[in-house]
């Protein structure tokens, strides 16, 4: 069995990898790892990493094997558990946290499916928290305005995305277009209060495509969804391209500089002080604030926020677009 506690935390890292379907080598273990040291000086030999595997397998008898096309090892049964490798306290204070956020953010059945893995790791571990700590108090607050997503339908598209599968949707666009799509969901992602798919269309209305198109789904606009047989391979590209520009591709203005008048002055000299080269000038009354790639649409809301206590200094384009705004807001104000 492993001598020490930082034995232990490499291989429950290395669980967590397989069970995240990463396919941990030598190398992906130690970017990991290396993500988790604060001071950036972790490291380690590969014989220490191989050492890990060969003790998780044969001392905890974890069902592991090595895919050789993926590079790494994975769990041949993901639902394997060894109640000798402990839940660390501060482990189950992210747990218990987490579980607070995502009841929050997720629609049943998954809400429950995680109170109860949570509920499971307490029977056998500490919480964690201090002893005063009253966790309802923790609360993720959603308005309550928010666009429903249908349970059966969240499920299943999770479930496709989970495993790789190829969904075959009924889809109702924002202009109100219905469509039957071939789907292959690649990102699952919480976006702006909404849930998000993003992917592939491969066949829409009955037509294979000879491109796939790249498209973002909102999931309460889903109509029916199956899950088929078929899986698809990761195309990591879309991933990067989200955090690179974000879930939308949608064209950006590259400098935007609005001057916020009191009393918001000060609520986006807080929202942006830590944001490098933001702050352009801090005046008595006002402040500059200069910001790269926005969204015509996300500009304009920022500036529409402030109820007037704003000026835009550039660009000249977004200027025009907020005069259209008000002068369409004039138009429906007339009796």
């Amino acid at each position: 069995m492993p001598a020490n506690k930082n034995q232990i935390r490499r291989i429950q890292t290395i669980l967590k990898m397989m069970r995240q379907n990463r396919y941990p080598n030598y190398t992906s273990f130690m970017k990991e790892m290396k993500n988790q040291d604060i001071a950036g000086v972790y490291n380690l030999s590969n014989k220490t990493f191989q050492r890990d595997i060969a003790d998780l397998r044969d001392e905890y008898g974890a069902p592991i094997q090595y895919d050789k096309s993926r590079k790494g090892f994975y769990l041949i049964n993901t639902d394997w558990y060894n109640e000798d490798l402990m839940v660390e306290p501060f482990e189950m204070k992210a747990a218990l946290l987490g579980e607070r956020v995502a009841s929050g953010i997720l629609p049943e059945p998954m809400r429950n499916e995680m109170n109860k893995a949570v509920s499971a790791l307490l029977m056998k571990n500490e919480n964690g928290m201090s002893e005063f700590a009253e966790l309802e108090s923790f609360q993720v607050l959603c308005p309550e305005h928010l666009p429903k997503v249908d349970p059966d339908i969240f499920l299943t598209c999770y479930n496709a995305w989970e495993q790789r599968k190829l969904l075959l949707l009924e889809y109702n666009s924002a202009k109100n277009n219905s469509s039957e799509k071939m789907f292959e969901p690649h990102v699952f992602a919480w976006n702006g209060g909404c849930w998000y798919l993003k992917g592939q269309v491969v066949r829409n209305n009955g037509e294979y495509l000879d491109e796939p198109l790249i498209q973002v789904l909102a999931l309460h606009r889903i109509k029916n969804a199956k899950m088929l047989l078929t899986r698809f391979d990761t195309a990591p590209g879309i991933l990067e391209n989200i955090k690179k520009a974000g879930l939308f591709d949608f064209e950006t203005l590259p400098d935007v500089i609005v001057e916020f008048f009191h009393p918001f002055d000060k609520v986006m000299f807080e929202r942006y002080e830590n944001t490098p080269g933001a702050i352009q000038m801090k005046k008595e009354n006002s402040v500059v604030i200069h910001l790269h790639n926005l969204t015509e649409y996300d500009a304009a809301q920022l500036v529409l926020t402030t109820c007037g206590n704003a000026k835009v200094h550039e660009p000249a384009d977004l200027k025009l677009f907020l005069r259209r705004i008000a002068n369409k807001i004039l138009d429906y104000m007339e009796d």
